[in-house]
């Protein structure tokens, strides 16, 4: 006879299953399950700790012929298995056949389901008893299963058994199957219920959570009320409270509507500034070019830079005339530019310090100094052109 789900797996199987569990408790493996389509034929899990578990994933849909499926990696602590899954994320049907598989092996555990983010998809700990025994119904493979359980029995009756029956035992038994189908179709309908309205939810969480990452990092005090109040919907959602969810939410974005967001910056005169400092740093290297006749045989090497590779790259990297300082100050204005509006001011306060350490090196500089003040007669002008650019930019997008 074939063995059907909820009875015991091969015992070297089974053998093979535990010893992957207990590496688990160690270190995270990677993991894919699948139910059987045959509800007579066992379900599929395998854990490996250097497999992918995508490879682990067509090695379970070969056993089962069924496409659906999970895979990912598990680590296991105590009676607690977090399953962080990868790819579309698990349905809670699928969920509860994996848990029912596994209690059918006799391995209990707490079970807890991540996306490929970390959000929680699931969490036995946010289920009642009552949850958990309405799954056990919904997800009983056969009427024979029913019969059985309530018996108490531990092994599939014998034709010969059943063939001895009186016919007040037979009727006894038709009238328990009518009464576990109603409680089981009961328990179906419920679960639809449930399973529509945890996906309502969990949508209106997903939302939600986007909206507070996107105001994070403005104000300490405001995060903080942000995070909690997201804390708290998520356990509304959990525990499928769609009038504590709607709550929630409310509160969130009242929080939202107080939200100071990031300080507008007008693009345009940032734009304006930018070319400002393109335009004086080609003056500067016009005023270079007078001199590169005359500097050819110049005993300082950078001057011979100069010359040999003209006043451009006289002006960039760290062998130049500004030892590479303006070349991170370029970096950090192409940074700011591309920065999410609630990161700027960050990346602006470091924009400003690498400004600060170009008009230091200036100032400081002698060889600057001696070609703004050559023996050639040549008007070159650096220091200022370069100083009043920068200062006009740092103003533009300054905090």
């Amino acid at each position: 006879m074939l063995k059907r789900r909820g009875y015991p797996m091969d015992p070297k199987e089974l053998q093979q299953l535990k010893a992957s569990i207990q590496k688990a408790r160690r270190q995270p493996v990677n993991f894919a399950y699948s139910p059987n389509k045959n509800p007579k034929e066992d379900d599929a899990l395998l854990l490996h700790p250097r497999k992918k578990p995508k490879m682990l994933l067509l090695a379970v849909k070969k056993v089962t012929k069924n496409p659906k499926s999970m895979c990912g990696e598990v680590s296991i602590k105590s009676k607690d298995m977090t399953l962080q899954c990868i790819g579309k994320p698990p349905t809670q049907g699928l969920i509860k056949m994996m848990r029912k598989f596994l209690i059918s092996q006799k391995l209990t555990f707490k079970i807890h389901v991540l996306d490929e983010d970390g959000e929680t998809i699931h969490s036995d700990h946010h289920e009642t008893e009552e949850h958990e025994s309405e799954d056990i119904i919904l997800n009983a493979s056969t009427q024979e299963d029913d019969e059985l359980t309530s018996a108490g029995a531990t092994d599939t009756f014998e034709e010969e058994e059943l063939q001895t029956r009186s016919t007040e035992d037979i009727t006894e038994a038709q009238e328990e199957k009518t009464t576990a189908q109603e409680t089981s179709d009961a328990a179906a309908k419920k679960d639809n219920q449930d399973q529509a309205l945890r996906e309502k939810l969990t949508a209106i969480l997903s939302a939600t959570a986007k909206r507070v990452g996107k105001a994070l990092g403005d104000d300490e005090a405001l995060d903080s009320s942000l995070k909690q109040k997201l804390e708290e919907l998520k356990n509304s959602v959990n525990k499928l409270d769609e009038k504590a969810t709607q709550a929630g939410v409310k509160d969130i974005l009242e929080l939202l509507a107080h939200h100071p967001g990031a300080r507008k910056v007008d693009q345009k005169e940032v734009a304006v500034a930018v070319k400002e400092l393109q335009l004086q740093r080609k003056n500067v290297e016009t005023n270079l070019g007078s001199l590169l006749s005359s500097l050819k045989s110049h005993p300082d090497p950078r001057m011979r830079l100069i010359a040999a590779k003209g006043p451009s790259q006289a002006l960039m990297g760290d062998a130049s005339v500004l030892k590479g300082h303006l070349d991170v100050v370029m970096g950090d204005l192409k940074a700011w530019g591309g920065a999410p509006a609630n990161k700027r001011d960050a990346v602006a306060k470091k924009l400003s310090s690498s400004i600060a350490t170009l008009n230091t090196h200036m100032n400081s500089d002698n060889l600057i100094s001696l070609l703004e003040k050559n023996p050639l007669g040549v008007s070159v002008s650096i220091k200022k052109p370069i100083a009043d650019a920068l200062k006009g930019l740092e103003e533009k997008i300054a905090t």
